[in-house]
């Protein structure tokens, strides 16, 4: 099902996840600019028109950039 290095990529991210989930710290810091970063696009989109249309168009960019990296290291590209 998975190739050497999908494997070790797999695994290494797995490595991070556990490390981060022992880092109380660090992961309280992670949540907290995840909730500024979303408290911020709220405000905007409240508060500007059209807002909701430009932070709608960066999260597809970002989610689709992130989709075809994650895509491409898995097939070892």
């Amino acid at each position: 099902m998975y190739n050497e290095p999908t494997f070790n990529i797999y695994r290494k991210v797995m490595t991070v996840l556990t490390n981060l989930k022992k880092d109380r710290k660090g992961l309280n810091e992670y949540v907290a600019v995840a909730s500024l970063l979303a408290l911020v696009a709220g405000i905007a989109v409240l508060v500007i028109p059209n807002a909701r249309t430009t932070i709608s168009n960066l999260w597809n960019n970002t989610l689709s950039s992130m989709s075809s990296l994650f895509q491409s290291v898995a097939s070892g590209k």
